[in-house]
């Protein structure tokens, strides 16, 4: 017994203390330079990157859109769940991080809405490992930036998948698969070109030629059956009247302008189409169909 009481005794209780205080440390300084890094990936996202969407990805009893956001390299960056039609329970939105590494997440982040308040948790892996985790409330979405976080307790810690990376990673692994699936409603080189991050695709017969819109990056024209072929520097999206999402550009010798009119579009084969395009090339115009592939 007095060998037992020697071992808890002053120094062992500050021997502990100080390695508490030390994981304290670490933890803080893991969080802090996720939170940079998550920074960063949220910066990029709203300017560079390839974004690649699906709908109706089952979660539990719901159905979630998905957004999944790639470096210009093909890296998976962040992915985005949010709810789609009526949901059985709380309306959830979130978010998953990967490490650009080795593809893992590294956080998780939620936004609950409860019925008299909003509910934000945050999950911090390292490695295989959950490092951290916390929460906030606040009576609405404009409250919560202002609200402390304080430690996250869960509602049922046994089968919390959150707090398990592996069960994350499945989660961001089947999400990618969803958003990566070739489209049934697409042409194989539609889905080619969503593949590549194409928000705006269009067709037609004047003689066969295709437009491929990729955000941040570049549109590509093809021709007279695929004949010519060029590619033009990139130009954010115009709204023209009648709701119109209207490009223009020039380069390499050329010039184009399109417009995407939300208006129904059947094509030579029948096909109906989301909208109605509207694409000069050099001062050719050119009619055809057209889709949004977000």
């Amino acid at each position: 017994m007095a060998l037992l009481a020697a071992c808890a005794g002053p120094s062992s209780e500050k021997k502990a203390a100080e390695e508490d205080s030390a994981s304290a440390v670490t933890e803080i300084e893991h969080t802090t330079n996720i939170s940079a890094y998550i920074e960063g990936i949220d910066d990029y996202a709203g300017t560079g990157g390839r974004m690649l969407t699906a709908h109706d990805f089952a979660v539990a009893d719901n159905s979630s859109g998905l957004v999944a956001i790639y470096s210009s390299t093909g890296k998976p960056l962040r992915l985005y769940l949010y709810p789609e039609s009526q949901q059985s329970g709380n309306a959830t939105e979130s978010w998953i991080y990967l490490d650009t590494l080795n593809g893992k997440p590294i956080m998780f982040r939620e936004v609950v809405k409860e019925a008299n308040q909003v509910r934000e948790n945050s999950f911090y892996y390292k490695g295989d490992a959950l490092a951290h985790s916390e929460s906030r409330v606040a009576a609405d979405l404009a409250a919560l930036n202002d609200a402390e976080f304080g430690p996250y307790k869960s509602p049922y810690p046994e089968n919390d998948y959150r707090m398990k990376p592996a069960e994350v990673n499945t989660l961001a692994t089947q999400v990618m698969a969803a958003v990566r699936s070739q489209r049934k409603d697409l042409s194989k080189v539609a889905n080619e070109m969503r593949l590549l991050g194409a928000s705006h695709w269009a067709t037609g017969n004047e003689p066969g030629w295709s437009l491929a819109i990729i955000p941040h990056e570049k549109i590509i024209f093809t021709g007279n059956y695929g004949a010519d072929k060029f590619e033009l520097p990139y130009a954010d999206v115009q709204k023209g009247n009648k709701d119109a999402a209207e490009f223009s550009t020039s380069g390499n010798g050329h010039t184009l302008s399109a417009r995407f009119e939300p208006q129904r579009c059947t094509d030579d084969a029948g096909k109906k189409h989301e909208m109605t395009v509207t694409v000069t090339v050099d001062g050719k115009v050119l009619k055809g169909c057209g889709d949004m592939l977000y």
